[in-house]
């Protein structure tokens, strides 16, 4: 019987240790599987992050879109055994292939043009001018679809991205109000005439009546006919929104007045003409926020020569004198009060939001619409990610 005992003793541990240690196998498989596919995401990410980087009209290493209206082009990051398993074929012309920037990670990835279910080009802008972005089939920049295939040790993910390179702002004029405005002084000017070599604006378009922009001693208001007319107001609030968490300069005030403020130095011509456009390679993004703590908006004053290139956001009302002058665009959700006092300018496009409170421009103070400085704001930013899904 002790024999007996002790052999089935014996058998039950043997039983128990060989499923503990198959228990134990199994743990470390799962474990080591799910390792190797969460490396295989790892790559996909950084395949879609290198596609991004690269599709940068900056990039050190670009990826240059040399097909932009046809929905047949691909370029593909990777090898070329890799690439051919995803579609690339080094016959097709509209087909490029990238050697990827690192070694370290595998990764294979495809970019297209996305289309919709009828097969048109899909474009990432504002089609309806109202200053908000949206999928459409006439407007913007070209949507890319970046298909990223990640692998390790056997495991493969995949990461589907669709990403737009940011659309310049879409001002419709020199002057955009919502507001009753007034131009006045015989040295004020208001061109919507692109010196800069893109398509002429009007001078000014309000989203109120016309008769709402008066003159007052024979301001110069030129451009494209009708050179004040109606028309959608711009959402200046929602531009606002979409560029003020990207600002390198942020202030936030309550009617305060700033003296002297230099965000970059406009350049100008030989004969430093006000009605002549400036140019600038500094490219800032200043924010002004001038709300209460019960969120009230208020004012800023920006005098004594205060200079910048890029994006001015302004939450609240703008008075702009002394010598200011911009290179980009202005963007004011309230009223703005810009009179000059030299041969200064806003070369680019202001656009204020307000709808209640008066605007006014005078006094040797000059607007003039330049397509390459509205352009030059959004070119080098970051590409938009419309959607990120991962595809497994």
């Amino acid at each position: 019987m002790t024999v007996v005992v002790a052999i089935l003793i014996v058998a039950v541990i043997v039983i128990v240790g060989f499923s503990t240690l198959m228990m134990v196998s199994t743990d470390v498989q799962i474990a080591g599987n799910y390792g190797s596919t969460q490396k295989a995401l790892f790559s996909a990410e950084a395949g879609v992050n290198e596609a991004l980087s690269r599709l940068r009209a900056d990039s050190a290493n670009p990826i240059t879109d040399a097909h932009p209206t046809s929905a047949g082009w691909s370029a593909f990051i990777g090898t070329e055994v890799k690439a051919q398993g995803r579609g690339y074929d080094p016959t097709n012309a509209l087909h490029s292939l990238f050697s990827s920037l690192q070694s370290v990670l595998d990764y294979t990835v495809r970019i297209r043009h996305q289309t919709d279910s009828a097969g048109n080009l899909l474009y990432w802008g504002d089609a309806d001018g109202d200053g908000d972005y949206e999928r459409n089939t006439t407007t913007g920049s070209q949507i890319y679809l970046i298909s990223s295939y990640g692998l390790s040790s056997g495991s493969n993910r995949t990461i589907e991205v669709e990403a737009a390179r940011k659309p310049p702002i879409a001002v419709p004029a020199a002057l955009t109000v919502n507001a009753a405005t007034t131009i006045q002084g015989s040295s004020t000017s208001v061109i919507g005439n692109d010196t800069c070599g893109g398509a002429d604006k009007p001078g000014i378009v309000t989203g109120q009546a016309v008769s709402t922009v008066t003159t007052n001693g024979n301001p110069t208001i030129s451009g494209s006919t009708p050179i004040v007319h109606t028309d959608t107001p711009l959402n200046v609030q929602a531009l606002i929104d979409t560029y003020k968490t990207e600002a390198n300069f942020t202030y936030h005030v309550e009617g305060a007045t700033h003296t002297g403020m230099n965000w970059g130095t406009p350049v100008w011509g030989a004969d430093e003409d006000a009605t002549d456009p400036s140019t600038c390679s500094v490219r800032n993004l200043v924010y002004y926020n001038t709300k209460t703590t019960a969120g009230v908006p208020t004012d800023i004053s920006l005098t004594g020569g205060s200079t910048g290139c890029g994006l001015l956001l302004i939450e609240g009302d703008a008075i702009l004198h002394g010598d200011f002058s911009w290179n980009g665009i202005v963007l004011v959700s309230g009223s703005v009060t810009f009179t000059g006092g030299g041969n200064k300018n806003v070369t680019g496009a202001l656009a204020s939001g307000g709808s209640t409170d008066a605007d006014l421009v005078g006094g040797n103070a000059n607007i003039i619409y330049c397509s390459t400085a509205v352009a030059a704001q959004t070119a080098n930013r970051p590409l938009d990610v419309l959607s990120w899904k991962d595809v497994r």
